[in-house]
């Protein structure tokens, strides 16, 4: 090759890489472009307009948030410091306080992300970032809402279940919520539930007073309350029994564990309560399942109270699995925390819409198969209820007994 045939190809090579160079100049230039509806966020914003005039009403403050002006700030302090960037160079940041804000009327509403984002003038794109950036912010900061698992705490809750719902023993109350979300891509039938939906399974146990104790959020829908349970950390640890349960109390002269009550969808367990089938009842079997599911209910009304205070929990969550994992842990963060500092309002549901409704020694003693000892318990919390020292007032009329 010439030397005039080189300097043609420098040549030719350095005019290609201007073009390229150009090319690149004018994309990055777009990619900066900002949607003039979008560049009035602070004149006219939601946040900067609305939110003091919300404030001034607070019927209309609690309906868009789900709380009172005292408990935001008291949340928004807890949250803030999960929330601060650790670079920030844009003019047009989103406030802090506006991106709670922005969250919690999304969580409180269940509107699209394109319509609330669209009133606070943020992008969809934006807004589905913040949902993540502040459901994990709620998510840590509340961390403590959560009581742990130990001998004290489930005594106490033994003895809230038993002044409030007559039923001796029980720590909780476990069942599976199906939360719905829009069918994810290429996913098969993996989240497509025997209702006939998609959806995940918020798998939980609350106290007697409808505060989660515990959560687990993530579950493919099609697995069901009894597949989600064995997978999740509580149910193995029950299932396997690592979990350290307070001592065996005495209930008419037996030796009883302490358990958590559950629908049919669950096995009978040691730790396990669960009603008699439905086949060939005999009035006390009645009369127990009757007392079983009234405690049990408490974990209904609890899913009933959350999803109703947060109807984004309610609705189809329109966002892939790992968002709607992060939306739904969080509003049960939310919920512990309002049950907490507001439970008279926030507890407070319509009439009508909450639902009515030591390891071997025991087994030494039973002198049966160990697989039959929670039959033999079941049987002996039967015989409590039905006396006259653990029967309640009208429970037979409840249970559809004729004495």
């Amino acid at each position: 090759m010439s030397s005039d045939d080189e300097v043609i190809v420098l040549v030719a090579a350095y005019v290609v890489a201007k073009q390229k160079e150009q090319v690149q100049r004018t994309r990055r230039r777009h990619k900066f472009w900002v949607n003039p509806y979008l560049q009035l966020r602070k004149e006219k914003g939601r946040f900067q307009n609305d939110f003091q005039n919300m404030v001034q009403n607070p019927t209309m403050f609690y309906q868009n948030f789900r709380m009172d002006e005292r408990q935001f700030n008291q949340l928004f302090s807890l949250v803030e410091p999960f929330l601060i960037p650790k670079r920030n160079s844009r003019p047009d940041a989103i406030p802090l306080k506006a991106k709670l804000a922005i969250v919690l009327e999304c969580f409180a509403t269940g509107d699209l992300q394109c319509h609330v984002g669209s009133t606070y003038r943020i992008s969809k794109q934006h807004l589905g970032r913040t949902i993540d950036l502040v459901s994990h912010a709620i998510c840590t900061a509340l961390h403590g809402e959560f009581p742990k698992w130990n001998s004290n705490n489930m005594l106490k809750w033994a003895t809230d279940f038993m002044e409030q719902w007559n039923f001796p023993n029980c720590i909780g109350a476990i069942d599976g919520k199906h939360v719905a979300i829009k069918a994810p891509p290429e996913s098969g039938s993996a989240f497509y539930n025997y209702k006939g939906f998609h959806s995940i399974v918020l798998m939980a146990v609350c106290d007697a007073s409808y505060r989660f104790t515990y959560i687990d959020v993530g579950a493919y829908g099609s697995e069901g309350d009894m597949n989600a349970f064995s997978h999740c950390s509580l149910g193995k640890a029950i299932l396997s029994g690592n979990v350290t349960f307070p001592e065996d109390s005495m209930l008419q002269g037996v030796h009883t564990p302490y358990y958590i009550v559950a629908d049919d969808a669950f096995p009978l367990h040691k730790r396990i309560m669960k009603p008699y089938g439905s086949r060939n009842q005999s009035t006390a079997e009645r009369i127990f399942n009757y007392r079983l599911s009234r405690a049990r209910r408490c974990i209904e009304n609890a899913f009933q109270i959350l999803s109703n205070r947060w109807m984004a929990v309610q609705d189809t969550l329109r966002c892939g699995p790992n968002r709607a994992q992060n939306v739904t842990a969080a509003c049960c963060y939310l919920h512990n925390y309002m049950m907490r500092v507001g439970p008279t309002e926030y507890g407070a549901m319509p009439e009508g819409l909450l639902i009515e409704s030591p390891a071997d020694t025991d087994a030494e003693a039973f002198r049966g198969r160990l697989q039959d000892y929670p039959k033999f318990i079941r049987n002996n919390i039967k015989d409590f209820v039905n006396s006259a020292a653990g029967s309640i007032p009208c429970q037979n009329e409840s249970a559809g007994v004729r004495q």
